[in-house]
């Protein structure tokens, strides 16, 4: 099509959606109602189902930077999420099709780990393909749907076809001792003559707020996802905590079964039960356990953890190994801070991911870290 019949279309266009809207373009960021239906039929407007979607879980610390996520995608990490859900759109005379038109909503979240009063929320529209005179006189709005928390309505603003609208959200949380949460957008379209459609435009994500003592100060708490697993990285290159980390890595490879490793069936949870940790110690590094001879330096490590259900007491699935005092205090006071800053509360799962391994290292079947791994026998 040339550049004068492109022209001429356009300015149809322009002239019918101008007559059907009876306003002049660019006086209002809302559309303005048309004069009273003049008896033409019922019309409406119907929001339908979205295309199919893909839920990707991110495993990982807290996320740097905004997540972001593709048409027809559901994302999550322990601290961020995202939607972008495709809806047609359907205009209708007396129930009988007179127009279609696609939204396109995109609905992305940031909990705050050190706050449990409050959150952010951002929903971006765009209406896109009108093929009625309707569709290019469309106004948004955007709620929640939340079991606990508090957020502020939206108002109406102009879809403009093509152009992606904007909506921010302060998401306000009762602030209890634990609050486990639901939330999910919905939208509401209007256009001129037309009565209101609505509907779910975005993934149902479940915060969890809390204020549990020994984690963060409870004055403040925090809200994470608890449905993604946290994850705890051990650096072999950081001196503080290397020593662990071959460990770890020994026994994750070692063992009859994976454990932490990341996406695997098989994540550790974490418990507080000091009588269950000293059990998990007692099996693992008890006095029945061999030490080596003329090392008083050194003290027993385990894998999995003690601090985890998964400890040797109750899972015969484990490995020591007698490592520095020093580093194995060290890693023991990282991996409580890492843990307590990602909110990884009493039977919460997360996995444990050793980084940054030589390649030489990474590509053994079954590597040694410094020397033999085993339960008193090294």
């Amino acid at each position: 099509m040339d550049k004068r019949a492109t022209t001429a279309r356009l300015r149809r266009l322009v002239a019918v959606v101008g007559t059907a809207l009876l306003i002049p373009l660019g006086v209002s960021s809302t559309a303005s109602a048309a004069p009273a239906d003049s008896g033409d039929g019922h019309r409406a407007i119907t929001l339908g189902a979205p295309e199919t979607l893909r839920t990707v879980t991110k495993t990982d610390a807290t996320a740097a930077g905004d997540l972001d996520c593709r048409p027809g995608e559901s994302v999550l990490t322990r601290t961020q999420s995202c939607s972008y859900w495709r809806i047609p759109v359907e205009y209708t005379v007396n129930k009988v099709p007179e127009g279609t038109a696609n939204l396109w909503a995109k609905s992305t979240a940031t909990l705050d780990p050190r706050n449990r009063y409050t959150w952010h929320q951002t929903v971006t529209l765009r209406l896109t393909d009108p093929t009625t005179w309707a569709g290019f006189a469309t106004n948004g709005s955007v709620g929640f749907d939340c079991g606990h928390c508090q957020v502020p309505a939206s108002g109406e603003r102009y879809l403009f076809p093509g152009l992606t609208v904007t909506y921010q959200f302060t998401v306000t949380s009762p602030g209890r001792a634990l609050v486990s949460d639901s939330i999910r957008p919905y939208a509401t379209l209007s256009a001129p003559r037309h009565d209101k459609g609505s509907a779910v435009i975005g993934s149902t994500f479940r915060p969890r707020c809390d204020s549990t003592p020994r984690i963060t100060p409870q004055t403040t708490g925090g809200c994470v996802y608890p449905d993604v697993p946290a994850l705890y990285k051990i650096d072999v290159t950081n001196a503080r905590v290397a020593a662990v980390g071959w460990h770890v890595l020994w026994a994750q490879r070692n063992l009859k079964h994976p454990w932490g490793v990341v996406n695997s069936r098989y994540p550790l949870h974490r418990t507080f039960d000091q009588t269950l940790q000293g059990r998990n110690r007692d099996v693992a590094c008890g006095t029945g356990v061999p030490r080596p001879p003329n090392r008083p330096d050194l003290t027993c490590d385990e894998y999995p953890f003690a601090q985890t259900y998964e400890g040797a007491s109750r899972n015969p699935d484990y490995s020591c190994h007698f490592l520095n005092e020093r580093a194995n205090s060290r890693e023991g006071s990282v991996r409580k801070a890492d843990l307590n800053g990602q909110r990884v509360l009493e039977n919460d799962a997360f996995y444990v991911q050793v980084v940054n391994v030589p390649k030489a290292k990474r590509d053994l079947g079954e590597p040694s870290p410094y020397g033999p791994v085993g339960c008193g026998h090294d």
